[in-house]
């Protein structure tokens, strides 16, 4: 059984920026890349083993890629936390300076 899955603010606001980015040019091609981004997340939930270490970031945290995005997540016992989706071509380094 997977994790109960937990998305933090910071991804939430990345979720609403990357709508807004998309739905400049279609609002339904934006839900529906949201839509497959939540899928993925829940995959990722359920599955053991899978990421990307990106402990130069922030200890224990992983990655996967979904297209021009990537996922950056914790994972724990019982849960798993999206930390935050950026766009692969960002410095995702200084996306986490703060952290």
């Amino acid at each position: 059984m997977g994790r109960e899955l937990r998305i933090t603010h910071e991804a939430e606001s990345d979720l609403e920026d990357i709508w807004d980015f998309i739905a400049e040019d279609s609002p339904s091609n934006a839900d529906r890349f949201i839509d497959q981004l939540y899928r993925k997340c829940i995959d990722i939930a359920e599955l053991e083993g899978i990421g990307r270490s990106r402990s130069e970031l922030a200890d224990g945290l992983l990655s996967i890629p979904h297209k021009k995005y990537i996922i950056f997540f914790l994972r724990d016992e019982r849960f798993l936390s999206i930390v935050r989706i950026l766009r692969s071509s960002l410095d995702v380094e200084s996306q986490f300076e703060s952290n």
